[in-house]
């Protein structure tokens, strides 16, 4: 599995981190929109021959488009969703097409497989996995610590290596986590692998824990 950091619209680049990787079923951590020039083609991409998670970028597109408030007016065209506009073509007064709708409503919050937990944010330190397994966990829980806005880094899980995204703007590399005072990859228990910072987009291959890495071209 090719779990991918936060794209944010840098299909091009994508791409070519993908063929550095292994030939395996990529999986994008959630924000695979705004800011970069081709969220319509990351979309289109992970509907048809991926997986996602719903990032909270997704999630302010969402509330968007189907106005239900749970943001302020404007907040997602204020954290460059007027890109995202642009590359679909709308102007800012225009419907999501259904399709994309129908794709961004499905987008779960977590991937839990044996030993791995896959979310957009870290896991806050005072929920548990099963209160993020409900699909209330966002109606029940601050978005400021939910798994698509919490900042906090990770804690140790039991039996789960996680990774995540999101916590960009702190690193320009893959960040491991580590109970140690060596920190390294393979005996840490998390990975952030969103590095907006350093202008890279960077995946993670699973099981194997092998980083790579891919500067921007779009």
């Amino acid at each position: 599995m090719n779990l991918i950091g936060d794209i944010q619209g840098n299909y091009h680049t994508l791409r070519a981190l993908l063929k550095q990787m292994p030939d395996e079923e990529p999986v994008s951590v959630g924000d695979m929109v705004d800011r970069g020039p081709r969220s319509k083609e990351v979309l289109e991409f992970f509907r048809l021959h991926g997986k996602a998670l719903l990032g909270n970028h997704e999630h302010m597109m969402l509330d968007y488009f189907k106005g239900t408030e749970t943001y302020m007016p404007q907040i997602w065209l204020l954290n460059s969703g007027d890109a995202t506009l642009y590359s679909l073509g709308l102007e800012r007064s225009a419907s999501l097409p259904e399709v994309l709708l129908d794709y961004l409503e499905s987008l779960p919050l977590m991937i839990k497989e044996e030993g791995l937990i896959v979310t957009h944010a870290p896991i806050n330190k005072r929920l548990s996995i099963e209160d993020i397994s409900f699909s209330d966990h966002l109606e029940n829980c601050p978005l400021e610590e939910s798994v698509l806005w919490n900042r906090d880094d990770p804690v140790p899980r039991e039996r789960y290596f996680q990774v995540f995204g999101h916590n960009g703007y702190r690193f320009s590399r893959a960040h491991f986590f580590d109970k140690g005072f060596m920190i390294r990859s393979e005996t840490a228990f998390a990975v952030c692998i969103d590095t907006v910072r350093g202008q890279l987009l960077s995946g993670i291959h699973w099981p194997s824990r092998q980083i790579y890495t891919q500067e921007y071209i779009d």
